[in-house]
């Protein structure tokens, strides 16, 4: 089984040795665009019934952690760097993996906002890079879960983004958590700085002039892509969009809460609509009555409508050789229509016109510049975002909040034995992106999880009710 086309997250062979690999430039971006306050992080979350359970001990849970290193080379991989950035940086083996240093067992009888408060704070802290980029929290005995009975064990599992993605994280949580072994696979260190450093420069040469013939057929793919949009067969998202609250600098304080709705509510909408929707055109359509009402009660209504970035997955559209296979779709929430019916058909047609944009041949050559962009232009492209100034601006290009949603993993997942009953993931807020939603589905249940700054949001509970009640207006609104 394979998870992306770099083979970071690929399942070891039987024989197999995990040796080095160069990334690749689109997920040599995550490094690159790093800051503290831009933290690369991917957070999934794991919530297992704890009735009749053993308790979960370091111990125990270190040997349960050690017993699965082989299901992926990227639990035993870190990240160099070439010197002054000449080339991309690579994964390494690390012979001296201290699991210890990965896996932790939280404090056990904790309640819900407590586990809750550590979560927001560990999607936040951004990894160290000189050890292989993952990390595993276990909180047992969590009292509290909302909408759960009983105490519950939460499992916390987090990577750099540079190393993998949503999707892929999905495929690796059925390894991780479908009861089989892979103890950890040999290593062969074959990291060399020196040589990594003499490649560099003897390839120097080589990669301006790839870089200049990329230019060059992204300008004519850039040309034909402009055609397209000319005659009316794709649309490009506004470019400018007006400034909230949410998009200036984050502070140090961040805040996660939860909206919980019965799935077969969420999919019966579907069937009451007369053209064609997905659950993710619904909960666009729910976070954007959300997000409309909650800046109106603070008199901050926008003079135009707000849009979002939602990612998109790319696997069976082109091939990327990465282990990042995403694309940033903009999608326009139409958060000045009141109707929640009319608002829910233009957001499905608004995000139809983005995935036929980011499918078109000519985009995607376009796209592929960043496949040959030498290292040191996208880490300086990573600095000058570093640098950017969030103090009162009046508009923002493209989007106003993040809206992510992740496919459901499979039936009989368990933790050392206890049944999973829920999956969600958090988000990390940004600088210029300080309200971030994250969509999930287990079993009967959907969670919309969302991470922002508490000095942007000092009442997450009211937009947790705006929520609701945007989900019971589209309800009413089509019956």
């Amino acid at each position: 089984m394979i998870y992306g086309n770099s083979g970071v997250l690929a399942a070891r062979k039987p024989a197999g040795i995990v040796a080095k690999q160069q990334l690749a430039p689109r997920d040599a971006v995550f490094v690159y665009d790093e800051t503290e306050r831009h933290p690369s992080n991917i957070v999934a979350v794991y919530v297992f019934d704890a009735a009749g359970a053993q308790p979960v001990d370091t111990d125990a849970l270190r040997d349960w952690a050690r017993a699965r290193l082989g299901f992926a080379p990227l639990f035993q991989r870190r990240l160099r760097r070439v010197p002054m950035d000449l080339d991309l940086p690579y994964w390494v083996p690390d012979p001296a993996l201290d699991i210890a240093e990965h896996v932790v067992a939280g404090p056990s009888g904790a309640d819900w906002d407590t586990v809750r408060a550590r979560l927001a704070e560990m999607a936040m802290a951004r990894m160290d890079l000189t050890r292989p980029p993952w990390q595993i929290q276990v909180f047992d005995r969590v009292r509290a879960v909302p909408e759960i009975p009983g105490d519950a064990t939460v499992v916390a599992l987090k990577f750099h983004h540079s190393a993998c993605d949503g999707m892929a994280t999905r495929k690796l949580e059925l390894e991780l958590f479908g009861g089989r072994e892979a103890p950890a696979a040999p290593t062969a260190n074959q990291w060399s700085r020196s040589a990594a450093t003499l490649r560099a420069a003897v390839l120097f040469p080589y990669r301006i002039g790839h870089f200049a013939r990329g230019l060059s057929r992204t300008r004519a793919a850039n040309a034909a892509a402009r055609a397209r949009i000319e005659a009316g067969l794709l649309h490009e998202p506004i470019p400018v969009r007006p400034a909230t609250r949410f998009n200036r600098a984050i502070g140090p304080t961040v805040l996660m809460e939860q909206v919980y709705l019965p799935l077969s509510e969420v999919t019966a909408l579907r069937a009451r609509c007369a053209e064609r929707v997905t659950v993710n055109d619904v909960m666009l359509t729910v976070v954007s009555g959300a997000l409309a009402a909650y800046l109106d009660e603070k008199g901050e209504t926008p003079a135009d409508g707000l849009a979002a970035m939602v990612p998109m997955s790319m696997r069976g559209i082109a091939q990327w050789n990465s282990a990042n296979q995403l694309c940033q779709m903009t999608v326009d929430l139409h958060t000045g229509h009141r109707d929640p019916r009319a608002r829910l058909s233009a957001i499905g047609e608004s995000v139809r016109r983005e995935r036929r944009r980011h499918s078109d041949p000519a985009v995607l050559r376009h796209a592929a510049r960043v496949e040959t962009a030498p290292a040191w232009l996208l880490r300086a492209a990573g600095r000058a975002r570093a640098h950017r100034s969030f103090a009162d601006l009046s508009s923002v290009p493209l989007h106003n909040t993040t809206i992510s949603n992740v496919p459901p993993l499979g039936a009989g997942l368990t933790f050392r034995g206890a049944p999973l009953l829920r999956v969600f993931g958090v988000l990390p807020p940004m600088d210029g992106d300080g309200l971030r939603h994250l969509i999930s589905a287990q079993g009967e249940e959907l969670v919309l999880t969302f991470s922002v700054d508490k000095a942007m949001m000092p009442d997450p509970a009211r937009y947790r009710e705006l929520l609701r009640e945007s989900f019971r207006a589209l309800v009413q609104a089509l019956d």
